[in-house]
């Protein structure tokens, strides 16, 4: 398939081929985060009656029903500390699906069905982990449990308390991420007053300080403010000092910039690069703009019809794409080639 493409892997096991190493002197670097394997499914009875597909089963054992397909299969990615890495690739790819996938962040109709992801040392299976009763009999744990049609995760107590205190997630759509009914100051803290064992006054003056890193006004009326009385790219910069509350050591961004205009973006792009460097912390975006990529990524994991053809430095893939996908994408986008643009062939 699409492995010749890969960057090396460390360890020499194809469970891990596309994740590369890092060094510091002779010592090597572990993964922030490291996602190997990853599996998610759709339902889609459309296609799967269509084209005759046979319900995937899940890595724990469990066959799903009729009308469910495999859209992410068996997906290796890794991000070291401080590290930018974006996932690109056309709308409909999968780039969402996998980062949404490895935390086990789904909406109804999608599901995570196997796979392991490891942040700061702490492992989880986004797919459900396996249980033993009480009567000798083996079952598995399921991730059926929603709220407000989002999947919730399911771990150990120390896998949520590194996830809920050390990543920060900024979604696609800022408006919409919101509660209405909530201040946008109240939902900012949720996960601070969660994990940690602070006062509420030490939580606002925390979501304050946020909203001021990110060129927000540090008032108590901003904090004491729902979402439909801001704009789009206020919402946006809310949603990630609601993200930077934590001082999270991995920020995952999701389409930071979708649907805003281009001024509003530009600036948001400049803040989010200032506070990557200011604070050290590894950067995980999901994108299909390039020129976001030039501009603050250091590796791309570029991602084809659910799969990851190649993982590179930016550098190297700008000058010398190796995957043909890759090759056709840019060649498709205007100002990155003198060459007359070419429309991307094939399906």
């Amino acid at each position: 398939m699409a492995r010749e493409y890969l960057a090396s892997s460390p360890v020499g096991d194809p469970q891990f081929f596309g994740i590369v190493a890092f060094t510091q002197g002779e010592d090597p670097i572990e993964p922030l985060l490291m996602c190997s394997g990853l599996r998610v499914a759709v339902s889609d009875r459309d296609s799967a009656d269509r084209f005759d597909l046979t319900p995937p089963v899940s890595d724990r054992g469990e066959h799903l029903e009729q009308g469910w397909v495999e859209v992410i299969d068996g997906v290796d990615l890794s991000v070291f500390p401080s590290e930018r890495v974006a996932i690109v690739g056309e709308s409909a790819s999968g780039k969402s699906l996998i980062v949404n996938g490895m935390f086990a962040l789904m909406s109804a109709g999608t599901r995570t069905i196997g796979g392991k992801t490891t942040f700061a040392g702490s492992s989880f299976n986004p797919g459900g982990e396996e249980t033993v009763d009480t009567g000798g009999g083996a079952g598995f744990s399921s991730l059926e449990d929603r709220l407000a049609g989002t999947q919730l995760a399911e771990g150990s107590p120390e896998w949520m308390r590194t996830v809920g205190t050390q990543v920060g997630f900024v979604f696609q759509d800022p408006t919409a991420s919101w509660n209405p009914l909530m201040y946008l100051g109240g939902q900012s803290g949720e996960a601070l007053g969660e994990h940690n064992d602070l006062s509420n006054e030490e939580i606002e003056l925390r979501v304050l300080d946020a909203l001021g890193d990110v060129q927000l006004p540090k008032s108590r009326r901003f904090f004491r403010s729902t979402r439909r009385q801001f704009s789009a790219g206020q919402n946006q910069r809310a949603m990630l000092a609601e993200a930077l509350t934590r001082v999270p050591d991995l920020l995952v961004a999701d389409e930071p910039f979708a649907g805003l205009d281009v001024s509003v973006a530009a600036t948001i792009i400049e803040l989010l690069h200032d506070l990557q460097r200011k604070r050290g912390m590894a950067l995980l975006v999901v994108t299909h703009d390039f020129g976001l990529v030039a501009r603050i990524a250091d590796r791309v994991v570029m991602v084809y019809a659910g799969q990851v053809v190649e993982i590179r430095s930016a550098i190297e893939l700008f000058r010398s794409p190796r995957h043909p996908y890759t090759a056709g994408l840019l060649a498709s986008v205007p100002g990155l080639t003198d060459r007359r643009l070419e429309a991307l062939r094939g399906e």
